[in-house]
């Protein structure tokens, strides 16, 4: 099971592609996404446990979309 992220202002498409990048370099990233209205990021963790990879994301997303920030917005049920 994965979690939807709403992020708080529109991505690029450059952005996106670095984000996505960066995140599934991570060692506990299963898979990442931005959906394609680049409103929402989809995060799959390889053990469930999100906090250390949303700690990351938040600073991933920030850094490269310029102060970009993630909130909860649904369960991804696969």
């Amino acid at each position: 099971m994965g979690r939807y992220y709403h992020l708080s202002k529109k991505v690029t498409d450059n952005e996106s592609q670095k984000i996505t990048k960066e995140l599934q370099s991570l060692d506990d990233v299963a898979s990442v996404e931005i959906t394609e209205d680049h409103e929402y990021l989809k995060v799959v963790t390889k053990d469930d446990q999100f906090s250390d990879v949303m700690g990351n994301a938040v600073n991933i997303c920030s850094r490269i979309a310029k102060d970009v920030e993630l909130s909860f917005a649904r369960f991804a049920f696969e």
